[in-house]
């Protein structure tokens, strides 16, 4: 029922701007789109889920989890297809416990939850650089108190999940959580994420990797907007704005944050006089670009598949 309304919330936003919009302007956009900065967005989007899959990759062999990186970049790839497949991300991070490393079900899940927790670290700080520099530079405070509160609550959760002292005191009171072995279970889970606690090193790189992946997620879309014409936008509001309306398209209001996102990008993308056409546009023909290279995850699919049942 939930997905029902989603569905129905985002088919909702994406009439509204439809309405809002002139609809044949939308259209000659996309008729006379130059396809070489469609290429250039399609580049940028593989070399971040490259990137992606390289941190993952990172994260498991520091607990001694040997995969080979075509693997793991197969696996990526079978996660990202099934986050736009599924209602909810968390169906990708499911296929990579699932298709991932033959280990431990714990340790997998663990990875998977340092990888997306240094992931949000890392959009929350790039966040973070440029309103910085929007403050110091052109006087404006956007986005400040939220990027500065949404860092510090990752923050503390990292210190949490990642202390031993953390660990050993919440690790008698988990212990007597006997059904389904739950407690038994989180604490496994928390004791092996506290083996990153002490790995500043590869922590720090691979919040590095998420600052360049975010900064490639807002290229992409500067790409797409030059296709749809020559319109007099630098790289800076990308910068700002696109991690910012990454955040928002996490809250589960509808399906794949459909009509969400592309609200938030008529909004933001106003403040630097593009038109509502021009943003719904872009945002629309980004989400299609990284959907079709997505689709390479459901071929991967098919491939695993197959090999397993061989």
């Amino acid at each position: 029922m939930w997905t029902v309304l989603r569905i129905v919330i985002g088919l909702a936003l994406i009439a509204f701007l439809l309405w809002k919009c002139n609809l044949g302007r939308i259209l000659q956009y996309v008729r006379n789109m130059d396809i070489r900065y469609l290429a250039l967005a399609l580049l940028v989007y593989l070399v971040f889920i490259i990137i992606s899959a390289w941190r993952w990759q990172l994260l498991l062999e520091h607990k001694k989890i040997s995969m080979p990186f075509f693997r793991t970049l197969s696996v990526y790839f079978i996660s990202i297809f099934f986050s736009n497949v599924f209602p909810t991300t968390i169906g990708g991070d499911v296929m990579r416990i699932v298709y991932g490393p033959s280990t431990s079900r714990t340790e997998s899940l663990g990875t998977v939850i340092v990888d997306r927790i240094l992931g949000f670290i890392g959009l929350f700080l790039f966040a973070l650089v440029w309103v910085l520099y929007v403050m110091i530079f052109q006087g404006r405070v956007e986005f400040l108190s939220f990027t500065v509160i949404g860092l510090a609550v990752l923050l503390l959760l990292t210190y949490f999940l990642f202390s031993e002292k953390v660990y050993a005191f919440f690790t008698p009171w988990l212990q007597k959580i006997r059904i389904f072995r739950l407690g038994e279970r989180l604490s496994n889970l928390h004791r092996m994420m506290t083996g990153y606690g002490g790995a500043w090193g590869l922590l720090a790189f691979c919040v590095l990797q998420s600052m360049v992946i975010q900064a490639l997620l807002a290229i992409a879309p500067m790409f797409v907007l030059r296709s749809l014409g020559n319109f007099q936008t630098g790289i800076l509001p990308f910068f700002i704005y696109v991690p910012i309306i990454n955040i928002i398209s996490m809250i589960p209001v509808s399906l794949n944050a459909l009509g969400v996102r592309e609200n938030a990008y008529v909004i933001f993308f106003s403040r630097v006089g593009l038109d509502s056409a021009v943003s719904f546009t872009m945002s629309l023909v980004s989400f299609f670009m990284f959907f079709i290279l997505t689709l390479i995850g459901g071929i991967c699919f098919l491939f695993y598949r197959n090999k397993k049942k061989t």
